[in-house]
């Protein structure tokens, strides 16, 4: 039964907090990969990880300049772990318990190597596949980076076209048309509609790898995700960015009229950054000197907002984008003593972007 250290990258590329967000896409575009770890800020012992996600949902989406904004600013510390001898299952069902798609593994408080899901994923095809698999994704991941031309909205990365598999395949199936092709997701055509569904590497890891089931005996109709959600092709990047973290997807099929006509996904929007294709405002930085107290609302008087998912008023702006992000709200209540004292709202983050010119 294969582990997670036959599995799992052992040289992971690490990076510096201090060091400019443009250096750590360098690796991603130069590995082909979709994350970096941080090494520890002077004075701690707690690595960090910088996703794709993170540059999506933190620098595109409000049109920073990465050159500007340090790694350590965007960067998430607190980590789950992994076991080297844990199962390819084990490491799934955590996986999918933490809400993560990527764990260090420490082994003796040291840290040994980063298993993610595609690694995961890669694990479930054969194995004289594997090196194929990575090998296909790399090659992947040149040649959008070596597309010229600005990138401004989603038809100028998108992928063309969006492969399909039938809905009554298996899982198995499917997880070996997606390793042989570098690709990390699947349309499921319909009748009459645009699309039935997308199955995910994601689906493969938390609904059949976390729960013991054989991909050769589970049919993609039963494991994908419904109904799709789909973007037009004239949305700007910085609005499929926005999309993708409000929503917490990684793609979008890309539908034009009753067509799809192709698909795009966090790596595409990705390589277009690391490949200066798309740039923020020049010199454009979070405020971070600013805190939510410096920008939050009066409270409606209409108000119904859970105090249990509020912020505190001396959260930096930074953080408390962050926290927007991934919150099921477009605004969050504002917090003292258990007592709401306003609202913030990513609108207002954006104003303070604006009033600050984006430089410090």
């Amino acid at each position: 039964m294969l582990t997670v250290a036959d599995v799992m990258t052992r040289r992971p590329v690490l990076t510096g907090p201090d060091a400019p967000v443009t250096e750590a896409l360098a690796a991603m575009r130069d590995r082909g990969i979709s994350s970096v770890l941080v090494s520890p800020p002077a004075g701690t012992i707690k690595y960090g990880i910088l996703t794709m996600r993170d540059v999506i949902g933190k620098i595109v989406k409000f049109s920073l300049d990465p050159d500007a904004v340090k790694v350590g600013e965007i960067t998430s510390w607190r980590l789950f772990t992994a076991s080297p001898s844990w199962t390819l299952r084990e490491a799934a069902h955590h996986m999918a318990q933490a809400r993560v798609r990527r764990l260090p593994v420490v082994q003796d408080l040291n840290l040994v190597g980063l298993v993610s899901d595609t690694d995961l994923f890669t694990g479930l095809a054969l194995q004289h596949e594997w090196e194929h698999a990575r090998a296909v994704r790399k090659e992947r991941a040149a040649r959008r980076t070596a597309q010229t031309g600005a990138a401004a909205s989603v038809r100028d990365v998108m992928s063309s076209p969006a492969i399909t598999i039938r809905g009554d395949a298996t899982v198995g199936e499917a997880v070996e048309k997606m390793a042989g092709a570098g690709i990390s997701s699947l349309l499921i055509p319909a009748d009459g509609e645009p699309v039935a569904g997308i199955i995910t590497k994601r689906d493969v890891i938390v609904k059949v790898l976390a729960s013991g089931q054989d991909p050769a005996a589970v049919t993609v109709e039963a494991t994908m995700s419904s109904p799709v959600v789909t973007i037009g092709p004239e949305a700007t990047i910085e609005e499929c960015s926005s999309r993708m973290s409000a929503e917490d997807v990684r793609r979008f099929p890309v539908q034009d009229g009753d067509r799809i006509v192709g698909i795009i996904s966090d790596s595409d929007i990705l390589a277009a950054v690391a490949g200066h294709r798309w740039w923020g405002q020049p010199g454009r930085r979070w405020p971070a000197s600013q805190i939510v107290a410096d920008v939050m609302q009066p409270v409606p008087p209409d108000h119904d907002l859970d105090v249990t998912n509020g912020v505190l008023p001396e959260l930096s702006v930074w953080e408390c984008a962050a926290r927007l992000a991934h919150a099921p709200a477009r605004r969050l209540p504002v917090v003292q003593e258990g007592r709401t004292i306003g609202v913030v709202s990513e609108a207002d983050i954006l104003h303070a972007l604006e009033e600050r010119g984006g430089a410090d």
